[in-house]
């Protein structure tokens, strides 16, 4: 079995260029709804058999997964509503503190910084007053960890920095690629868990087949 990590669709919030981390954030744009509608075709050509969708408990991921799962259903020539998606309290992005809703440059070179030290394993790294690395692997790893040995498939429908970082420390990815390895809405991680959490193999990097 696969489990997939796929970003959300554009929000009013990405437009605005806002850190919007705490749950339940903005809605998908227009064009947020196109792209959850195109990775859910792009999944049905990829997954094999039934999958089983979860997402996180903000809106962005529960829309996307939704939009998913009809147009999954749809290239499958299956009913509306056959493939149920789970909102799931603990994969929601990285809380950004102080920084929440903010557009400055002095939040930018906070996140920048902090990212940085999520994914070369610092686990103390945070931005002011939001989740350290420690707090992010504590409640993400164990849902990804449960889900091992399912007889289908799993798509999580989660955010780019929680991403980032969860399939970084899953797989031993370098921290160097995985900080430049930017993920655009509605792309996504491939891993596949064969033996512990941080010896998983990573297979796909948003559009990147490894």
């Amino acid at each position: 079995m696969r489990i997939y990590l796929v970003r959300h669709g554009q929000t009013f919030s990405n437009v605005e260029h806002l850190m919007d981390t705490r749950p339940p954030g903005a809605e998908l744009t227009p064009r947020g709804r196109d792209q959850a509608a195109a990775v859910g075709l792009e999944l049905a050509d990829l997954i094999e058999g039934v999958p089983r969708f979860l997402s996180s408990i903000a809106i962005r991921t529960q829309q996307t997964a939704m939009a998913a799962a009809r147009a999954f259903e749809e290239a499958r020539g299956w009913d509306p509503y056959t493939l149920p998606v789970e909102p799931t309290p603990g994969l929601h992005e990285i809380l950004a503190g102080i920084h929440e809703m903010s557009g400055t440059d002095a939040t930018r070179d906070a996140y920048t910084f902090a990212l940085r030290g999520w994914l070369t394993g610092d686990m103390n790294a945070c931005m002011e007053g939001g989740e350290t690395l420690r707090d992010v692997l504590g409640r993400y790893q164990p849902i990804l960890e449960s889900v091992v040995g399912s007889d289908s498939d799993v798509v999580v429908f989660s955010h780019g920095a929680v991403i980032r970082t969860v399939t970084t420390h899953a797989c031993g990815v370098d921290p160097d690629f995985a900080f430049t390895g930017y993920m655009p809405n509605c792309r996504f991680t491939v891993m596949e868990p064969t033996g512990r959490f941080g010896e998983w193999t990573l297979e796909r990097w948003a559009d990147l087949e490894l």
